[in-house]
């Protein structure tokens, strides 16, 4: 299939959010499988990125059964799927009363439809794409058995050249021919902006670089040119979620606030409409939140506080928005960049110490317990780091998180670690919230004016970030 290649591995149900409130004509899908009999066949559709099912039927001994419903499902790329959890993809548009027979053995090149011509041009249009990827896949294989021979190499990139532009100018009589339909959109939204080859001055310095950045640039203005965020229909196709994933992993700087810049103008760009903006912003708050990417936390708080909290997500619950604004309200205060809480706490020698006041060019803040087991393993390792540098370049400000005061003495008196050594056996801190404290061990590396520049990080991530800012200076 041409949109859809790795089969469900179980059916799932369709999600509240996935009904149907469409007119009242209903639908009605006749099917007919030839080699399928007495079993149940599912009607499903996509979701993004997810499949669900949304109707039931039970084929005949002759293999027809009939899919119907009062309400009009809500248009997309659905789901035919056997009971050997094979499938291939049909359209829903506007007409949603049509009969298709197809044979299980070969499902894209048996299937024919009656009453949806849309069907029949989507069929048509995945068949000759089928016939370009093979096309195409023995041209490949050419060229590299043939990269030594530049005349041979020519001419396959030739032939590749006009493969493409026969794909291009199918896509371009589809549009013009199925105008405002689901296939229509579909079509577009798959197409990327073709990006002009810039050309540079003779005189300019680094020609490549400044025709790279060019066409990036273009490349990135123009990614949504062609795919329609307002349009409701692609949220039930897995086009909208993949170009919304690759933009975001693959075009957009990974820096939270240029990813920040991008995520308001990509959820702008849904025009007010309902489900498209649900699902987008949805899908990025859930990007970020996961994200392993040091500092998106702050993309995450951003998408929570401007679209969740403010009330634009209308679709969530109380206890939900509660939950979330928890989970803002622990990351913000230790978002890079911000300047680090302070904390004033007791020393190992009944002093105290206060975060704000060392001196030092970096200060790690190391979060950790004995019994811990990584900890075991990134103690030593911290030492070793630190014995490398003066104190007025390095300092460790080591948060012991328990309260067993004997267990802690003990272990720091036997490791002859005497780095600042405090901890808060009364609680008074709150440095688990300042610092979103909820594993050990947890590093933070702070600069000279107390702000956070990386935070949650290893010792091989800590080791070369100093390299790289020590020892070079």
């Amino acid at each position: 299939m041409v949109f859809a290649s790795v089969l469900m591995s179980a059916l799932i149900s369709v999600p509240a959010y996935a009904q149907t409130s469409e007119e009242d004509e209903g639908y009605n899908i006749e099917a007919h499988i030839e080699g399928i009999s007495n079993s149940e066949i599912y009607l499903g559709f996509h979701y993004g990125n997810k499949q669900y099912i949304q109707d039931t039927t039970k084929l005949d001994e002759n293999g027809h059964g009939v899919f119907s419903g009062e309400e009009k499902l809500q248009q997309g790329i659905y789901l035919i799927i056997t009971p050997a959890k094979k499938y291939f993809e049909l359209l829903i548009g506007e007409d949603q009363n049509f009969s298709f027979t197809t044979n299980q053995e070969n499902f894209l090149e048996t299937s024919e439809f009656k009453g949806s011509d849309i069907n029949e041009k989507f069929n048509d249009y995945q068949k000759f794409m089928n016939r370009q990827n093979q096309k195409s896949q023995v041209l490949r294989d050419r060229l590299e058995k043939n990269e030594d021979n530049k005349d041979s190499t020519e001419v396959l990139k030739e032939q590749l050249q006009e493969l493409d532009k026969e794909v291009k100018n199918n896509w371009k009589k589809i549009v013009e021919n199925t105008p405002n339909t689901i296939l229509a959109s579909i079509v577009k939204a798959m197409q990327t902006p073709e990006t002009p080859d810039f050309e540079i001055p003779d005189t300019a310095e680094n020609q490549d670089s400044i025709r790279w950045v060019k066409r990036y640039r273009y490349h990135k203005n123009h990614y949504f040119d062609r795919l329609d965020l307002s349009d409701e229909r692609l949220v039930r196709t897995p086009i909208l979620h993949n170009k919304i994933q690759n933009y975001f992993d693959n075009i957009v700087l990974q820096d939270p606030d240029t990813v920040i810049k991008e995520v308001d103008r990509v959820i702008k760009l849904t025009d007010g409409n309902d489900e498209t903006f649900e699902y987008i912003t949805r899908f990025l708050l859930n990007e970020y939140q996961q994200s392993n990417i040091m500092g998106m936390d702050k993309v995450f708080v951003h998408i929570a506080e401007k679209y969740y909290l403010s009330g634009e997500a209308d679709w969530v619950n109380e206890n939900t928005l509660k939950q979330l604004q928890e989970r803002v309200d622990r990351l913000k205060p230790n978002l890079i960049g911000n300047e680090a809480p302070d904390l004033k706490l007791p020393t190992i020698k009944s002093e105290f110490a206060n975060l704000q006041d060392i001196n030092s060019e970096y200060t790690v803040l190391y979060f950790w317990e004995p019994d811990c087991g990584h900890c075991k393993k990134t103690s030593p390792k911290l030492w070793e780091l630190y014995e490398e540098y003066d104190r007025d370049q390095l300092e460790i400000f080591a948060v012991y998180t328990q309260t067993d005061e004997e267990e802690w003495k003990n272990y720091i008196n036997d490791n002859e670690f005497d780095w600042i050594n405090v901890w808060d056996p009364q609680h008074t801190s709150d440095f688990r919230s300042k610092y979103d404290i909820y594993s050990t061990p947890t590093i933070y590396l702070i600069d000279k004016n107390k702000r956070i520049i990386a935070k949650r990080i290893d010792h091989n991530s800590l080791k070369q970030m100093l390299e790289q800012k020590l020892d070079s200076e």
